[in-house]
């Protein structure tokens, strides 16, 4: 294929032996319909039961709705991939696919920011909580960061659709990741990883930052709690919380917070997959199935049902 000409590009996946590969595909397939069951489960009791009408799951389910589009931007064409059915992508849906794939992982980082921010205000500010965080707000915060989330890409992917590729059109990656795609082209790229780079640290790092001040605040506020148990209840779920932020901040910032080429792919593609596939696993467990509210609103409506 002559330079500047690729309309398709091959994903090279994986080099996997054909019983790790069917465990891998197995194992996939396992997560991704947990991770879907766990987190459509996650919007259905939050949205039908009357108990759970409060912010923190008003954006809950906002993020459950994120994770199930972002680990199916990935998963279904990573097992194309790897069972060899279909290795092939065009140019505009490996755009697309990159779009959406950084759109999606902004929204839930400024999704994760603002469920911090709520947490704070629950515990450091009870009295003014119900004031402060209304419905009518919750109806304005959410749609802007979808909004903010799938519009700050778009002008690098646009730069990205003007570029001219090389001899080769082998994607060493499972999915069309931007250092990946970058690697192949005979242009000149620096703008545009300057874009991504400067782009991607904006929701990591301003809701990084926010997070990090509102759990100070929260943890100081813990420790001023007189009643032992209450203290052990509210660190029981503000750790869980603290545990998937620390997991889907540090996969993001090893990936993308550094200077471009700085990272080999053998290295970078094992964390992406943490971050594209197991994170999303593991938000709809950490978050919701082990608040006691949900689980308990969870077994009313199976019980009904029954």
């Amino acid at each position: 294929m002559d330079s500047g000409n690729h309309t398709h590009f091959i994903l090279a996946g994986f080099t996997l032996s054909p019983v790790l590969k069917t465990l891998v595909c197995t194992a996939l397939i396992i997560i991704y319909i947990l991770s879907v069951i766990g987190n459509l489960l996650t919007i259905i009791t939050t949205s039908v039961d009357q108990h759970l009408q409060a912010p923190m799951y008003f954006f809950l389910r906002s993020l459950a709705t994120l994770d199930v589009f972002f680990i199916s931007t990935t998963v279904p064409k990573l097992l194309s991939v790897l069972v060899g059915t279909d290795k092939a992508i065009n140019l505009s849906g490996c755009l697309l696919q990159l779009h959406l794939y950084l759109s999606g992982g902004g929204t839930v980082f400024y999704n994760l920011g603002v469920l911090s921010i709520d947490r704070y205000l629950a515990i450091c500010h009870p009295l003014q909580y119900n004031t402060i965080m209304t419905s009518e707000l919750c109806w304005k915060i959410v749609p802007c960061i979808w909004i903010l989330g799938f519009l700050e890409f778009i002008p690098a992917i646009l730069l990205m659709s003007r570029l001219h590729w090389g001899s080769s059109n082998i994607i060493d990656h499972f999915f069309c990741d931007t250092s990946a795609l970058l690697r192949l082209s005979c242009s000149d790229t620096y703008v545009i990883e300057t874009i991504v780079f400067y782009v991607a640290c904006f929701p990591i790092l301003s809701t990084l930052v926010l997070t990090i001040f509102s759990y100070f605040f929260i943890i100081s506020s813990i420790l001023r709690i007189a009643s032992s148990s209450g203290r052990k209840k509210t660190f029981s779920t503000c750790s869980s919380h603290f545990i998937a932020v620390i997991i889907t901040y540090g996969c993001c910032i090893f990936i993308y917070i550094r200077p471009a080429g700085t990272m080999t792919l053998g290295v970078e593609k094992p964390v992406a997959v943490f971050n594209s596939i197991i994170t999303p696993f593991l938000h709809p467990f950490i978050y919701s199935l082990r608040n006691q509210q949900v689980v308990t609103s969870l077994r009313r409506i199976i019980k009904l049902h029954n």
